[in-house]
């Protein structure tokens, strides 16, 4: 059973991370390099400009980066 919970508790890990690499690190290099976000994230979150470029897919990771880190204190326990 524990093994199980761990299992499933990786696995929503791993969905979390992709969505934060898609959802923040890519459309955050796009950004700094060519000035634009790719489609999932403009889908999402529509077309940011400013300051707004920057920060919102830096949230995105932020959030993902505690959502993964609860997981694992949860599958901890």
């Amino acid at each position: 059973m524990a093994q199980e919970r761990t299992r499933a508790l990786d696995g929503v890990q791993g969905v979390v991370g992709f969505a934060g690499v898609m959802l923040g690190l890519i459309p955050l290099g796009g950004w700094i390099i060519a000035g634009t976000h790719n489609g999932p994230f403009r889908w999402l979150f529509g077309e940011q400009t400013g300051p707004m470029g920057y920060v919102a897919p830096l949230l995105v990771i932020a959030v993902a980066i505690v959502v993964i880190g609860a997981l694992e204190k949860v599958k901890r326990r």
